[in-house]
This record gives structure tokens, sequence and C-alpha cells, in this order.
């Protein structure tokens, strides 16, 4: 008897254990889970949430055409901020915000970077076109997020690399690396050097990446001297088919789903 008695009470004990020791572990959850609450809803403030302010910066404009070649540089920069507009429009997830009155008006960099601003955006595209001296067979595009060591670096970088996906999707070959590059100024003269350099610099770079308050991209969509790639990226069609492209980068980077083709 007194055997199956010892037997019995260490029975009770390992039952009395268990459910403590079950106890302990929904509370550990509870807490792991509150935590896990915490540490997401302190990780998302700050973070924009749709509609996302888009600024459409189209370079150049007014008394500044840019660069002359097959097409003018401001006709098509505006020709494709045109396009994507229309694209963000539509789209519910985005609003599209404009560095100038109108395309037609001249408005110096540090001046678009401002108005851009004043419209707390969320992410910056800067439309531009690049060129080549005459006999040049230059082609392709490439991108310029905003450089290493600034605000902004590991966002813009993550959207060049979006655009440039997007653009070699829809056809276009990218240059240098990946087609992501930086600029620095070194006085008049500008350097150009591959996004596999990650020093970080104090030289500045394209003024509207330095001075806007929000992730920021400058696209060089082709070469305006070339008539191959103008046809492609250049030309009405081609403006139209490089806007889809950017439109495209953007719902990527914000993991949204793009509109249908028309």
């Amino acid at each position: 008897m007194a055997k199956h008695s010892v037997q019995r009470k260490r029975k009770k004990r390992g039952n009395g254990f268990s459910f403590g020791s079950a106890v302990v572990l929904v509370l550990c959850f509870i807490g792991v889970s509150f935590g896990l609450y915490l540490w997401q809803a302190a990780f998302s403030i700050g973070q924009p949430t749709p509609p996302y302010r888009i600024v459409i910066d189209a370079g150049h404009g007014g008394s500044d055409p840019g660069a002359r070649g097959v097409v003018q540089e401001s006709e098509m920069t505006a020709a494709t901020a045109e396009a994507l507009n229309a694209w963000l429009e539509r789209d519910p997830n985005y609003i599209p915000l404009t560095t100038r009155e109108s395309y037609g008006s001249t408005a110096k960099p540090a001046e678009r970077a401002a108005a851009a601003n004043v419209q707390d955006p969320d992410l910056l595209l800067s439309v531009h076109g690049n060129s080549a001296p005459e006999g040049s067979s230059a082609v392709g595009f490439e991108c310029y997020p905003a450089v290493p060591g600034r605000a902004y670096h590991q966002e813009s970088y993550y959207f060049a690399k979006q655009l440039a996906g997007a653009m070699q999707a829809a056809g276009a070959s990218l240059r240098g690396r990946g087609g992501i590059r930086y600029i620095y100024y070194q006085g008049e003269a500008k350097q150009l050097v591959e996004s596999s350099h990650k020093e970080v610099r104090v030289e500045r770079s394209f003024t509207i990446l330095e001075d806007v308050n929000c992730p920021a991209v400058l696209a060089e969509q082709c070469f305006v001297t070339s008539d191959t790639d103008v046809a492609q990226f250049g030309s009405e069609d081609g403006c139209k088919r490089t806007a889809r492209a950017y439109y495209e980068a953007i719902c990527a980077y914000f993991e949204t789903t793009p509109l249908p083709e028309e």
C-alpha cells in the first residue's frame, strides 16, 4: 500500500509540473507575440503608406533645352514624364507630383528640389536623356541614385535596381555595372564612378539628388544622339514604352501590382 501511495503522489506532482510548464509557455508566447507586435509597430513608424506621393521631375525645359540630337532632350523628358504621370494618375496607389508648373517653364535643379520637398514626397524620379559626340555609337540606359553616405542612399539604390531591371526587360542595354552609376562634381568637372565604389565622399552629386528629402534617382533613358536608341526609347512610342517601364519599377519598389497594359 505504501508503495502505491508513493507512486500516486509522484504522479500528482508530475501532473502539477506539466500544468505549470504549460502556463509558463503560454505566458512566454504571449510575451514574445506582444514584443513582436511592438517591434513591428515601431518599425512601421515613419514608413510611407499608400497612396504614395511620387515626384516626376522632367529634366531641362524652358530656356534649358538640354542635349540636342535626333530628338531634343527637354521634349523627350516632357513626353516621358507626361506618359508616366498618366499611369500614376490612374493607379489609386499613387499621387503624381511635379517640380514646376509646366514643362515649358525654366527652373534650376535646386528650385525643382525645393518644389518637390514642400509636397512631402515618398520618391523622386528625375527623367533625362544622354548624349555623345558626333560619330559615337554609344547607346543604353543608366541611372544615378543618391550616393553612398547620404540619408536615402540605400532606398535610392534599391529603386535604381528596379529601374534598371525594368528597362532591361523592355529591351534596353545597361551601361556600366548593371545600369547603375554615381556622379560626383569636382568644381566644374564631374566624375563618373561605378556603383561598386561604396566609399563615402564629400563631393556633391546631382543637385536634385542632394537636395530632395526622399529617395531619389536620376535616369538617363537613352542617347538622344543615337537613332537606334531614340527609336526604342526616345520617340513618341519609345517614351511611352519607357514610361511603362518606369511605372513598373515604381510599383516594384512599393510592392504594388501594376495596372494592366492597355
